[in-house]
C-alpha cells in the first residue's frame, strides 16, 4: 500500500485557522449577554439551532466559520465594517485585523 502524501500547510492568508474568529465570537457573546437573551431566544434571532448557540456561548468558537459569525452579528443589529488596505511593498504578506467599538 503506497504512503499517503503529506499535505503542505495552506499559504492562504485567509485560511480558516488564520481568521480571528475568536474576536467575532467574543463580540457575539457580548451582544447576546448585553441584550439579556437566553440561548433559545438568541438562536431564534440569529436563525440558528439552540444547540449551536449553546456551543458558541460555551466557547466552542472554532466550530463556526467567520462568515457564519458575521451573519449572526448582522442579525443582532451589529454593523460589521471590513476595510482593505494595500501594503507598501509587493510580496509583503497581508494581515487580518478586527476592531470592536462597543458602546456602553
Amino acid at each position: 500500500m503506497p504512503k499517503a502524501k503529506k499535505r503542505a500547510p495552506s499559504r492562504n492568508p485567509l485560511a480558516k485557522d488564520s481568521i480571528p474568529r475568536s474576536i467575532l465570537g467574543r463580540e457575539l457573546q457580548r451582544r447576546i449577554n448585553a441584550f439579556g437573551l437566553s440561548r433559545d431566544a438568541a438562536a431564534k434571532l440569529v436563525d440558528d439551532a439552540a444547540s449551536q448557540m449553546s456551543r458558541l456561548m460555551t466557547g466552542h468558537i472554532e466550530e463556526f466559520s467567520a462568515d457564519r459569525l458575521v451573519k449572526m452579528l448582522l442579525r443582532l443589529g451589529t454593523n460589521v465594517d471590513i476595510t482593505l488596505h494595500h501594503s507598501a511593498r509587493l510580496g509583503k504578506r497581508g494581515r487580518v485585523k478586527i476592531a470592536s467599538s462597543t458602546r456602553r
